[in-house]
């Protein structure tokens, strides 16, 4: 008896939540916007089919939508995004050939409310300028596998009431990546109208070993038109749709040095098995130096030792860690509103990684190092 009027009294509490939950009012859901339009080439109105359009909250370009609404264009460059909150977006396309929405003036804004059908929306895409030409070795041999990267000059911008001005030293921002051929030759395609500078690396960014350490002089990333000084690298400039031919970059010798040391925990005992990266010092140059990818990578043996062969003289960074392959880095860059990377003027100096040190190699081997590195890192 005693657990039917227990069972009877759960049923009618069960009946009494239902009804409350159900007098409560509803909470009205917002329709969803949407935007349609065509992506069309400059200079032409010829339909783009296949590009990807993506869209992202528009606060200064730098929020995006989690995840970003996007699609891809029919054949005749038609694109329609729908469930899109009420709020202010922009709209961008791109496509390989194609120069990258790096510029404001090629990067549509547009507002939606709730509920608002937005059509004819037209998304503007501009052809990317090309470079082609040759990588040869230190004796005028076509080089294979050499990776060749255009570096895009750019300025910080600062507006001020007369209207936008450029200054600082130009920062060096990698767009665009070929390999070599067997006849040496490469190609850079899809690149933004402007002035670059160009890079072939002998190790290329594609996972070329370093160099044996018996070698005492080695080819070394080169800049057009033959130097291994960037601050002496002749710009080349390209325009939207244009193809600059006939590049010839002939990589030069320099003496080559040996880096080693030992990599410990926090007590001072060798650890086995750690990987230890070289890389271009951190700082002005970082987006270079990230493009390229480690100078070096290789294992601790038993006793905690590595050695690096075939370094040219230089700034590095040697970091140690346990499950390698991946170079972090804690430096920040700010995208201002011109599309130009740039490090902020109150950016502070970041705090080094454990089992990261700093190395500068000016006309000596470099020996005795030691990376500490915690056995829980």
């Amino acid at each position: 008896m005693a657990e039917e009027v227990t069972m009877t009294l759960l049923i009618a509490s069960l009946t009494l939540m239902g009804a409350l939950v159900a007098s409560q009012p509803q909470q009205a859901v917002a329709p969803m916007g949407r935007v349609s339009g065509r992506v069309i080439e400059d200079g032409t109105n010829t339909p783009v089919a296949g590009a990807r359009v993506f869209v992202g909250l528009d606060a200064e370009l730098a929020t995006p939508v989690d995840p970003s609404p996007e699609t891809v264009t029919d054949r005749d460059g038609r694109y329609h995004l729908d469930a899109l909150p009420a709020g202010r977006y922009y709209i961008a396309a791109e496509k390989a050939g194609f120069a990258p929405p790096m510029e404001p003036s090629t990067v549509q804004r547009f507002e939606v409310s709730a509920g608002q059908a937005l059509d004819g929306l037209t998304v503007v895409m501009r052809r990317g300028g090309v470079f082609t030409g040759r990588v040869l070795d230190s004796i005028g041999q076509p080089l294979a596998n050499a990776g060749v990267t255009a570096l895009l000059k750019r300025l910080t911008s600062i507006d001020w009431p007369a209207g936008p001005t450029w200054s600082g030293a130009p920062l060096l921002m990698p767009s665009g990546q070929s390999q070599t051929n067997d006849l040496g030759e490469f190609r850079i395609f899809g690149l933004s109208a402007g002035e670059y500078v160009l890079v072939a690396n002998p190790r290329s960014g594609f996972g070329g070993a370093a160099p044996s350490s018996s070698v005492e002089t080695m080819m070394t990333s080169t800049y057009f038109s033959g130097t291994a000084d960037v601050s002496a690298a002749r710009p080349v400039a390209v325009q939207a749709g244009e193809t600059v031919s006939d590049l010839t970059i002939r990589l030069v010798t320099v003496r080559a040095f040996q880096v080693s040391g030992v990599v410990v925990d926090e007590r001072g005992a060798p650890v086995e098995g750690a990987m230890v990266m070289l890389m271009g010092r951190r700082g002005t140059n970082s987006l270079l130096a990230l493009s390229m990818g480690p100078e070096g990578m290789s294992p601790s043996d038993a006793g905690g030792r590595f050695t690096f062969g075939g370094v040219p003289a230089g700034s590095y960074t040697l970091r140690a860690s346990a499950g390698g392959g991946f170079f972090a880095t804690s430096d920040d860059f700010i995208i201002d509103g011109s599309g130009t990377p740039r490090e902020g003027p109150a950016r502070r100096t970041p705090t080094p990684e454990p089992g990261t040190i700093e190395v500068t190699i000016e006309n000596a081997n470099v020996s005795d190092l030691k990376l500490v590195m915690p056995r829980s890192y």
